[in-house]
């Protein structure tokens, strides 16, 4: 038996017994199993790298995307009165090439800024610095928090459950919904779900924006997903839920195959990061599309010097289409990127941005790919895509 058939078998095993002994468990409870379990989830295989294998994000693509937060992480340093220490959190670091590609520009961008810079790279569950003065960030984390799902039916919120048939295969029940945060959210929508609607709530928000106060004294909260505002989440178009598996660069399988062998992510809701934020005294600065975030901070200049960079045309077009691909609002330019403060008074994301004479001498030095970047040439990956919604069973509807 191979080690990722012996790891599914865990997780699967996991799941059962917690059935086993609560009758049904919630789906939050079977995605954070299937993502989590100490040494079996998705995430903890000792030599998991998902990213090459299921996916690919923005620092796996091309260093530009973390020189373009290098520049804005100074800008922030600077707002901050150019602290002796300004402290980057990264959690969710993951291989780590986001925390090589901003630490090694760093330098090119300011010295001075460089000398001050004290990066921490660590995982979810990894100890994490109190009290810094600086700025914590997140990259496609928040979509792999555990959520609850339901559907309306007969106008009223019912919400998935995980059970076990009597042949001990998973299914889904729904019941109606008794968390009543879920409830008074849903019921705060501008419009409200029609019947039949399914959807997801993130439930662990909350948790997440008390653990960046504790960290951060002063300074910034960046996180960077795909996702918008909840209206936006809860739209008709997302009517059958934003709920999205990932596995070897295919996605649109049901959540109860490959179990623990694929990610499973959902759109996050910023609204709820917003407002979780200002009950942590954490204000909201603006939320922005991620090729509007890279723009301001001198993707566009990088692109220029790297076209004038002496390389072969292979490696060059390989630079080139990896900015590009950051860039696209139908790829990862579609990511959303939402600025946070605390303690601090920067009000608008237009304080934020460097001036364009700035810019211009910051992105002087483009950094180009390493070997530890994905090749993301446009043959190298179909994207293979099946609906989601038809590959799931319809929820047996129980009261």
């Amino acid at each position: 038996m191979n080690s990722n058939s012996e790891h599914s078998n865990n997780v699967i095993d996991e799941i059962r017994s917690r059935i086993k002994r609560k009758g049904k468990i919630s789906f939050s409870e079977f995605m954070e199993i299937a993502l989590y379990l100490p040494d079996y989830g998705y995430y903890c295989g000792n030599e998991k790298q998902p990213y090459r294998e299921d996916y690919y994000t923005s620092p796996s693509v091309s260093p530009v995307f973390g020189a373009c937060i290098a520049i804005q992480l100074r800008q922030m340093w600077l707002l901050l009165g150019k602290p002796k220490q300004f402290a980057v959190v990264e959690i969710g670091s993951g291989n780590g090439n986001l925390f090589r590609d901003i630490t090694s520009f760093a330098s090119e961008v300011d010295a001075g800024f460089a000398a001050c810079l004290k990066y921490f790279a660590t995982d979810i569950d990894d100890q994490v610095p109190s009290q810094i003065i600086g700025c914590v960030i997140s990259n496609e984390l928040l979509d792999a928090f555990p959520v609850a799902r339901f559907k309306v039916i007969e106008s009223l919120i019912h919400q998935v459950f995980v059970t076990l048939n009597d042949d001990e295969n998973i299914i889904e029940v729904t019941e109606k919904c008794s968390n009543p945060q879920i409830i008074d959210y849903l019921d705060s929508l501008e419009n409200p779900l029609m019947e039949g609607h399914k959807g997801e709530f993130n439930v662990g928000i909350d948790d997440w924006m008390c653990k960046v106060s504790d960290i951060l004294y002063k300074g910034f909260v960046m996180t960077i997903d795909y996702g918008g505002y909840k209206d936006e989440v809860y739209s008709k178009s997302n009517s059958k839920g934003t709920l999205q598996t990932y596995y070897k660069h295919a996605y649109g399988l049901s959540p109860y195959q490959k179990v623990g062998k694929q990610d499973l992510t959902a759109k996050v809701d910023f609204s709820r990061v917003i407002n979780a934020g200002y009950d942590q005294g954490i204000c909201d600065i603006g939320l922005i599309r991620q090729a509007d975030f890279l723009k301001s901070n001198g993707i566009n200049e990088m692109e220029n010097h790297i076209r004038n960079i002496s390389l072969d045309n292979r490696d060059k077009q390989e630079n080139l289409y990896a900015v590009d691909m950051l860039r696209r609002t139908d790829h990862l330019g579609g990511f959303k990127v939402l600025i946070q403060s605390k303690n601090q008074d920067v009000s608008s994301l237009e304080k934020l941005w460097p001036s364009s004479y700035e810019l211009d001498a910051l992105s002087k030095n483009p950094p180009l790919k390493r070997d530890d970047h994905i090749d993301i040439l446009p043959s190298q990956y179909s994207n293979s895509y099946m609906e989601i919604d038809d590959l799931f069973e319809d929820f047996p509807e129980t009261s």
